[in-house]
């Protein structure tokens, strides 16, 4: 918790998005391997995939649009965060939080 009340804003991006790019990155492996096995279930502009290659590029613009908005939920998430930091009483003791 000492992080939280100390940490300027790269430390505390590179947190959340170290956490959840991990997570996407997890999950998009196992889309490759339903990629491989069933490419109907992705979609391309409403039409399914017919093929893996084109299941496996729709997985890849799936993970860099969902990196992108995870880069800007993380900077969202650190600025607030800031805020409330220096919003709090020094006296309040943030570890309880």
């Amino acid at each position: 918790m000492d992080y939280l009340k100390r940490a300027p804003f790269g430390g505390l991006f590179a947190v959340t998005f170290g956490v959840a790019a991990t997570f996407q990155v997890s999950m998009s492996l196992l889309g490759l391997l339903l990629a491989l096995l069933s490419p109907s279930l992705f979609f391309m502009n409403g039409s399914p995939a017919t093929s893996p290659v084109q299941a496996i590029g729709t997985l890849v613009f799936l993970l860099v649009m969902g990196l992108v908005i995870n880069a800007g939920m993380s900077a969202m998430g650190a600025l607030i965060w800031m805020g409330v930091r220096k919003a709090l009483p020094k006296s309040a003791a943030i570890s309880d939080i």
